[in-house]
């Protein structure tokens, strides 16, 4: 069902949904790492989990590899559907998103969120696969870009469990309407599990800072592309979070209050790891 949320209605629907996040963290004795591994351009494959160290606040963790490919997806699409969007490009978003959809497995889950002067939830998170498309269908360019309030909606769908989540922003990054300000969408992005890349069809002199402060802290990255490579780009987005490990370590319960930065290294030479810089232990 499609919901339209404007922008002051953001604050409400999405703190409630911060706080039952926030609640349920405080109850899980564990830390779980998206980590992509590069060596050069490629991912790296085959690791164990004696081949990675992690460190908690500079602390040596022992670390558990859980078989990613086994813990089903759930994909946020968040889609910009300004007046920008020219008609070429419009046809070519929803060939890719759709392209995306396609490769997901039957146990994955995906959503739909469009956005410019306001935030519409086109489908909230399904394994329906056919509901999915029907809604990219749907979708209609016009108005302004409130890119913040998107990208802070779209965070707050992903519900605890044990399910890993991929955000996909599409955007130019520039924000021309949100009510909520930068900052707090970069602070959302830092204290969630959700793994964020954000596709740009900006030109280079207008490089999209937004997009590079809220996918990074979440281990993430932004791809600048034309229309003519949105497909291979989404496609490529979802191969990489394929091919991330999923690591997990024990949160000791003497673990103190506030901001945890996690320290991923790889024992192989060349080799890159990418992941969450950190997360947030509630004062108990």
């Amino acid at each position: 069902m499609k919901r339209i949320v404007s922008a002051a209605g953001i604050v409400c629907l999405l703190t409630a949904s911060v706080q039952t996040q926030t609640s349920f963290r405080t109850r899980v004795e564990s830390v779980r790492l998206d980590v992509l591994v590069t060596a050069g351009d490629r991912p790296l494959l085959g690791l164990s989990a004696r081949d990675f160290e992690v460190r908690d606040n500079d602390e040596l963790q022992q670390v558990t590899l859980i078989g990613a490919g086994s813990v089903p997806l759930d994909v946020i699409l968040a889609l910009d559907m300004s007046s920008s969007l020219t008609a070429g490009r419009l046809t070519a978003l929803r060939s890719a998103s759709a392209s995306l959809v396609k490769t997901l497995e039957a146990d994955d889950r995906a959503a739909v969120v469009t956005f410019n002067q306001s935030v519409s939830r086109l489908q909230p998170l399904s394994s329906d696969h056919r509901l999915v498309e029907r809604a990219l269908a749907d979708a209609t360019p016009s108005g302004a870009t409130s890119l913040v309030d998107a990208m802070y909606a779209s965070i707050g769908i992903a519900e605890p469990g044990d399910r890993r989540t991929l955000l996909i922003v599409f955007s130019d990054g520039i924000d021309t309407a949100s009510w909520l300000p930068a900052a707090s969408v970069v602070r959302a992005a830092q204290r969630s599990e959700t793994v964020i890349y954000a596709v740009s069809t900006a030109a280079a002199n207008r490089s999209p800072t937004l997009l590079s402060e809220v996918t990074g802290p979440s281990g993430g990255k932004v791809l600048e592309v034309d229309s003519a490579r949105l497909r291979s780009a989404f496609v490529q987005i979802l191969t990489e979070f394929r091919e991330r490990y999923l690591l997990s370590y024990t949160l000791p319960s003497t673990a103190s209050a506030g901001w945890h930065r996690i320290d991923v290294r790889v024992k192989r030479r060349g080799a890159q790891a990418r992941t969450r810089s950190g997360y947030e232990v509630p004062a108990r």
